[in-house]
């Protein structure tokens, strides 16, 4: 009701006006409405030359007051507890706003589609760059869906899942969530694929992150993110540990990597998961997840193993009780440089290097020899260099502490 006041107090024309925000965070319940009044004219009708407009709200907006036709920034936050976020008006005030080149939208709040056609998407040719985070629970892959980007260069999907929401036993990534990862991961990439970025993280405590990054050729990004928080250790009500929710991210990011029908295209590939699985009966489940994804990519250009726990990826090469008769577990395609940076130990450094060498000798024997081994790292032996040199064409060796920012 203000700021349909404010509106209509300055109902002359605005042509200087080209940025309008609107913040509001009125707690939802403090009063009611017991009848709102709809404006008889959009609001700030005589605009006409906005180009960014950047709405903050903790209760459900009405976006069907604006009509901004000419913006090309649209900023759309809501954390609302109260009445559900309506889809429909976010996609009728986005088809309206035609020449749009970037969208960033956060909704924390519930979010009803319903109104939406099932096969309606509203395409947004300028936009160069579109970001959108939704809360847990809240259908915001989907929504996803129903936007479609062709010229973003940058495409950032995220979401947070509450562990404690989730029965015991019951997969995170069940449909639809799957369903949606897959079908935006093909909307927005264009051939050829260039480089996939696979990253398990846990930034803080009761947190485990989530990332998946596809890089085309022609430099456009998207990057799908889920981050889980408050699982709860065996024992308690919901039995779900942290290692339970890495083993499940990364077995569903892979399985969208090994679907992806652009996937021979891929010619980098980077993997960052640290020292998230202890368990040897998870770390055995662990290397057949990294088995899979292998055997289901072409020849690479490049593999980069950063942070990895390299038990994992080097199975079939050290006796480890758990990974007994895994010697098909993990099979490496054709690999032009393969690069080891600050793994996880469990031991010393040299049964790993070990390792290292029998894979570089099994991929030499296979007539792939690898190009190049870089080696990056605390704990791996002086000799490094001179125990691969017979079976590689280059390696570029060096002790490096671990920092904790890494640019690949």
């Amino acid at each position: 009701m203000d700021v349909r006041r404010f509106s209509e107090v300055n109902f002359g024309p605005l042509p200087l006006l080209h940025t309008l925000e609107i913040n509001s965070y009125m707690e939802f319940g403090l009063f009611d409405l017991d009848d709102p009044v709809t404006p008889s004219l959009p609001l700030f009708n005589n605009a006409v030359n906005l180009k960014q407009f950047i709405l903050h709200s903790r209760i459900s907006p009405f976006l069907n007051h604006f009509v901004f036709p000419n913006i090309t920034v649209f900023e759309f936050s809501i954390a609302s507890e109260g009445e559900a976020f309506r889809a429909l008006e976010l996609l009728n005030f986005l088809e309206a706003s035609p020449v749009l080149q970037k969208v960033d939208m956060s909704l924390m709040s519930i979010i009803s589609l319903e109104g939406v056609a099932q096969r309606r998407i509203v395409t947004l040719p300028d936009v160069h760059t579109f970001s959108l985070a939704v809360d847990d629970g809240a259908p915001g892959y989907e929504l996803a869906a129903h936007i479609s980007c062709p010229s973003a260069s940058s495409m950032s999907l995220a979401q947070e899942k509450r562990v404690e929401l989730i029965i015991a036993g019951q997969d995170m990534f069940t449909s639809p969530t799957v369903a949606f990862w897959n079908t935006i991961a093909t909307q927005y990439t264009r051939s050829p694929v260039e480089a996939v970025t696979l990253k398990i993280d846990s930034p803080q405590d009761s947190v485990i992150e989530c990332t998946l990054a596809f890089l085309s050729l022609d430099m456009t990004a998207i990057k799908l993110r889920l981050e889980v928080f408050g699982y709860i250790d065996v024992g308690n009500e919901v039995q779900m540990t942290s290692e339970d929710v890495a083993l499940q991210a990364f077995s569903q990011v892979s399985r969208i990597v090994r679907d992806h029908p652009l996937l021979p295209n891929i010619k980098h590939l980077y993997i960052e998961c640290r020292d998230l699985i202890q368990d040897s009966v998870r770390s055995r489940s662990m290397a057949n997840e990294v088995g899979r994804l292998f055997r289901s990519m072409g020849p690479l250009d490049r593999l980069t193993l950063h942070g990895c726990d390299l038990r994992l990826y080097l199975a079939p090469f050290l006796e480890f009780p758990e990974f007994e008769d895994m010697e098909q577990s993990v099979k490496f395609p054709p690999i032009r440089e393969l690069k080891i940076s600050h793994p996880s130990f469990v031991g010393n450094g040299e049964e790993y290097m070990a390792a290292i060498v029998e894979l570089a000798k099994s991929q030499h024997a296979l007539g792939v020899p690898f190009g190049r081994v870089t080696v990056r790292g605390e704990h791996f032996p002086t000799a490094t260099a001179e125990m691969l040199g017979p079976w590689v064409g280059e390696v570029d060796y060096r002790k490096e502490r671990y920092t904790l920012v890494y640019n690949e």
